[in-house]
């Protein structure tokens, strides 16, 4: 029934009211009253435990849930408190703002103004009643507490006006005068109220007691005061933080509290298992270990600036013309087998800096032994049996780059240790020559295995890699196409042949293949510490075998004697170019007392060996459109000096010529024929040496940028002879060409490039600390030493003494090393 509908004889017992009176009857409760139906989201408890059914009949089978984690707030501001700074940073914000507060009572108290007379005149004046005594002087109190009138506080509290005033009492901020006085910094007003009865515990309408107050404002004196009366400091807020959250560890606050008998270290927050930052037990012991790293990083600094620090001082030199007692390694004759299985037949290559030259260390360690305290027999059957072993594991490896590497910077390092020890330098002549004939072994191997990866991929990477699309469509004088021609693909518009090349394409087969090979091979030279002279060597050997190879397969091959094919072979060389000039090295080699290194750099060597083929490919471009003009030849020809004219011709008679190309014209070729006779010498003689050049000389040919006049490698060792000063004249003068045959059409790529090993002044700049001796670090880590790894294995402790049943030891006495190892 509605509110409006008439009365029924049902409702007799209810009597009609009239319009006016009628009211509207009460809608249910669960009815919207409004078009606002959004409904606060009701948040349900987490549960604190859960029942663990595995723990059977255990007492506990209930196990505390994890707290849920809390949502990350970024925020740009500098002063962005941390995640576990939370509750921190709320407490310091709460200070802020009840400081605020403070301050604002203050500023009441003074718009009220002082009572305009004396306290004990209103104490004692009858018109007053005593609420309204109380009233004004109360306040008259609260206005001193705030402002540090101690005088007034004094007759208040201790004059007539006495029974009016309670030290106890808030006013209505809900503050007593102590917090007023502690919060302010009045030190007398606060004695005086604690005199006069304060309660030093009592708190604001925020809970926040005078102690907090003093604490937070850094008010030393009053601090100490309140606890001396005492304040209790573990007493909450209502944001649950307490008096010694404010005080800051390692603060003179801190140290101020602690020196007064007061601490707070273990009652502070040492419930806390993630921050104990604010315990003073705990952070005595972080200012240890950061007066630790801070000591630590200055060493770090100071090896750094390669100031001598206490470690470099205490450490003892190494000895070289004298055998001292820990710097040679003593061991038994018959355990020579068992000390070579584990250095030299079993040795894996490692990486670290004192695993890499162990090899070297032990075998010039025990020659030391074996010459300064024993007989010579035993100093050659040390390094005969070490030099055989050491050459069936490069035979057995010839194939591992790594193994070779590992083992010519030993075998390096070993020629540099018995050069420089002055009693084995004679003694071991013999053996350094073998060293010397073992180390160009290994470098002839590394380059063989150099080769034979990049032979793979040569022609596919160098000669076939079309880097500009579309040439493959030019057609040729004299080339019939027997087959039916492919429908013409739709050429591609700009945006996609101009784009970046797609993963796929960047996938296939391209010079990026060749310069990866030279990246890998010099990354494991380096990762071994081949010595820079050999490095620089090793890839100016394949950089020769490189422009060797492509030079003749060009030349014999007809198809890439075209003027199209050598644009796109010319770009493929420019990435062997770029390649060298971004991992240019300039090998340590020193002559003449030159502080200066000299020796060829990679982008030199690059210049020189890859020029017989980049003038080919010139010479492929650009001969056709020389015309009749004869200079224009000449001025060719002056260019092309790496060019034989027999070359030249051969380039010229099997040239692919395009549709409509010219050829070069009959008087050109007629000086060409004339040059290939000798009856003209225009242009120099050519710098590369050829296949038909005469083998049976003592020299080839010399570098551009001065390197030694070579001798070809022979395979009697030879003692390793100074290099010649560096010339800066690009080619050599003609005089000192080896006699050649003019007629050869293609390069030697087996030949080997003369090799020469380090001096003994590259050895001990290079291994030592460098000129002028700055270098300390490295000259450190090139010291004949055997690390802990290797002496326990050799059944010796930590400081290399034997134990029973080792098989060598270091050294101690003279007397005691003959009875010891034998």
């Amino acid at each position: 029934m509605d509110a409006g509908d008439p009365a029924t004889p049902t409702d007799a017992s209810h009597p009609p009211q009239s319009p006016s009176e009628q009211t509207p009857r009460k809608l249910p409760d669960d009815l919207p009253t409004s078009l606002d139906d959004r409904r606060p989201f009701s948040s349900y408890g987490e549960e604190t435990e859960l029942y663990d059914g595995w723990q059977g009949k255990q007492p506990s089978q209930y196990i505390t849930a994890p707290t849920p984690a809390r949502a990350l707030t970024f925020d740009l501001h500098l002063d962005t408190p941390a995640y576990d700074d939370e509750e921190t940073f709320a407490r310091i914000q709460d200070s802020d703002s009840r400081l605020m507060e403070m301050v604002a009572a203050q500023a009441h108290h003074r718009e009220d103004g002082s009572p305009g007379q004396d306290e004990d005149a209103i104490a004692m004046d009858d018109k007053l009643s005593d609420s309204e005594k109380k009233e004004i002087l109360q306040k008259s109190l609260n206005m001193a507490a705030s402002n540090g009138d101690v005088a007034r506080i004094q007759k208040l509290v201790g004059g007539r006006a006495k029974q009016y005033v309670d030290v106890n009492q808030p006013d209505e901020e809900g503050t007593v005068p102590l917090i007023y006085a502690s919060c302010f910094g009045h030190h007398e007003v606060v004695a005086a109220l604690l005199n006069a009865g304060a309660i030093v515990d009592k708190q604001d309408r925020n809970q926040w007691s005078a102690l907090m107050w003093a604490m937070t404002n850094r008010h030393k004196q009053i601090a100490k005061m309140l606890l001396d009366h005492g304040a209790d400091p573990d007493i909450k807020s209502s944001s649950g933080g307490t008096a010694l959250d404010f005080v800051q560890p390692g603060s003179d606050f801190s140290h101020y509290l602690h020196e007064n008998g007061y601490h707070f270290g273990a009652s502070s927050l040492g419930d806390d298992f993630y921050n104990s930052g604010f315990s003073q037990d705990r952070f005595e012991e972080e200012m240890a270990e950061n007066e630790m790293k801070r000591r630590m990083l200055m060493q770090e600094s100071a090896a750094n600036l390669e100031s001598p620090t206490d470690l470099e001082v205490d450490e003892e030199e190494f000895i070289w013309d004298r055998c001292v007692g820990d710097q040679m390694f003593v061991f038994q004759a018959d355990k020579l087998d068992a000390i070579f299985d584990l250095i030299i037949t079993n040795m894996t290559p490692q990486r670290s800096p004192s695993q890499k030259p162990i090899p070297a260390n032990l075998i010039f360690l025990m020659a030391r032994y074996a010459h300064y305290h024993m007989t010579a027999s035993l100093l050659d059957d040390v390094l005969t049996r070490a030099m055989d072993l050491i050459n069936d594991v490069i035979e057995r490896c010839q194939w591992d780059m790594t193994m070779l590497a590992f083992w010519i910077s030993n075998a390096t390092l070993l020629l540099h240790y018995l050069k420089k020890d002055v009693g084995l330098v004679q003694a071991t002549s013999k053996y350094q020559l073998e060293l010397a004939e073992l180390i160009n072994e290994t470098f002839i191997l590394i380059i063989r295995d150099a080769e034979r990866r990049m032979n793979k991929v040569l022609d596919v990477a160098m000669l076939d890699h079309e880097t500009i699309p579309g040439l493959d469509d030019i057609a040729f004088q004299g080339e019939w196409k027997v087959f039916k021609s492919k429908p013409k693909t739709k050429d591609e518009p700009p945006e996609k042949r101009f784009r970046p090349p797609s993963p796929k394409r960047r996938a296939q087969t391209s010079p990026r293949n060749i310069t990866s090979l030279l990246s890998s091979t010099l990354f494991v030279l380096d990762l071994y510490d081949v010595h820079s002279v050999i490095t620089s060597q090793i890839l100016s050997q394949l950089l020769y075998w490189i422009g060797a190879e492509l030079f003749n397969r060009v030349m014999t091959t007809k198809k890439y004697l075209s003027r199209t094919k050598a644009m796109q072979i010319r770009m493929n060389v420019s990435v062997i170019e770029d390649w060298a000039r971004t991992n240019n090295r300039q090998p340590e080699h020193y002559e003449h007392g030159s502080t200066i290194s000299t020796g060829e750099t990679t982008v030199d060597a690059a210049r020189r060996h890859l020029a017989p083929i980049i003038q080919l490919l010139q010479w492929l471009q650009c001969f056709s459109s020389l015309g009749e003009d004869h200079e224009s030849l000449v001025g060719t020809l002056v260019q092309l000096q790496r060019l034989t004219p027999t070359q030249l011709i051969h380039a010229v008679k099997n040239y692919r010529a395009e549709v409509g190309e010219k050829s070069l014209p009959k008087a050109h070729m007629k000086f060409l024929t004339q040059l290939q006779r000798g009856e003209q010498s225009l242009i120099k003689r050519p710098l590369t040496p050829m296949v038909e050049a005469t083998e049976s000389g003592t020299t080839t040919p010399a570098g551009r940028n001065g390197t030694p006049a070579p001798t070809p490698v022979n395979k009697e060792p030879s003692t390793p002879q100074k290099a010649s000063a560096p010339s800066i004249s690009s080619p050599v003068e003609q005089d000192t060409d080896p006699p050649m045959n003019r007629n050869a059409l293609t390069l030697d790529q087996s030949l080997m490039l003369p090799f020469s090993l380090p001096t003994s002044t590259d050895m001990l700049i290079s291994y030592g600390a460098g000129i002028g001796g700055t270098n300390r670090e490295r000259a450190r880590k090139y010291i004949p030493t055997v690390p802990a790894e290797v002496l326990s294995k050799l059944n010796l402790d930590g400081d290399g003494r034997r134990r029973a049943g080792s098989i060598g030891t270091i050294g101690t006495t003279a007397q005691g090393w003959r009875n010891s190892a034998f």
